[in-house]
């Protein structure tokens, strides 16, 4: 097994949306995705004594992670046919060349379908959630865990906001930490240094990108702790450990 532990930082605002069971008059209109934890005064999680405070409190889902740095590496592999459908790179994909495309489908599995076989998935990606640290400075009132954007829907003769257009979307606010926990699944046989890089390069493509929505308009720009590496060098390791990948 691999593992690839590391701080994710906000560089701007995130918003990953979730669900709002309830109308609220002069609420957000798109609210983030928060999870419900008991916490002590020391920002840990947990149940039972000293765990008696209660927080709604923001997290990155692993299943976000995935899906962009997945789409980032096929799109940087050149695996998407332009002219194509846009569907993710599996077995019955022909654009693009075969040995990327085999070591995509090695790392972030496939399911079962007409003329194939699954493909388990190596790579884990889990849910991010806050550090204890910035926990702990919530609970004591020196920062917030979220923040109201406006925004608006401008008309294009006027200049002036659209009547309706004013709308107010819920972020996580730039320089929170969430704790990264990734985990690579390896077998005999397999190159474990290729397959770490390749991850690595997927993350530092997402550090030149975003996550979550918004992106054009300045949200979601992160930063990971751990991946030293400029993207050149990440790019070179990879390209020599494929011309070494028998598989």
């Amino acid at each position: 097994m691999i593992t690839i532990n590391s701080k994710l930082k906000l560089i701007s605002g995130l918003h990953i949306g979730g669900s709002d069971d309830s109308m609220k008059i002069g609420g957000v209109d798109s609210p983030v995705i928060k999870r419900d934890v008991f916490v002590n005064d020391n920002g840990e999680v947990g149940f039972g004594e000293g765990f008696d405070r209660a927080i709604n409190e923001p997290y990155i889902p692993g299943s976000s992670l995935k899906g962009k740095v997945r789409s980032l590496l096929e799109h940087y592999f050149r695996l998407i046919d332009p002219l194509g459908k846009g569907k993710v790179v599996d077995s019955s994909s022909n654009f693009g060349e075969k040995q990327k495309r085999d070591l995509i489908i090695k790392l972030f599995g496939e399911s079962a379908g007409e003329n194939k076989s699954a493909n388990i998935t190596r790579v884990i990606f889990r849910d991010c959630f806050i550090t204890k640290d910035v926990r702990k400075a919530y609970i004591e009132n020196k920062i917030n865990l979220s923040e109201e954007k406006a925004e608006n829907v401008i008309d294009r003769k006027t200049g002036t906001t659209i009547n309706g257009g004013l709308r107010f979307i819920e972020r996580i606010p730039s320089a929170v930490e969430f704790d990264f926990d990734l985990t690579i699944r390896t077998f005999d046989g397999d190159d474990k240094e290729l397959f770490e890089n390749t991850i690595k390069l997927g993350l530092k493509l997402l550090e030149l990108d975003t996550l979550g929505g918004s992106g054009s308009r300045g949200y979601g720009k992160v930063a990971f702790s751990e991946i030293k590496d400029s993207l050149e060098d990440l790019q070179k390791k990879v390209e020599n450990g494929l011309k070494k990948w028998n598989w």
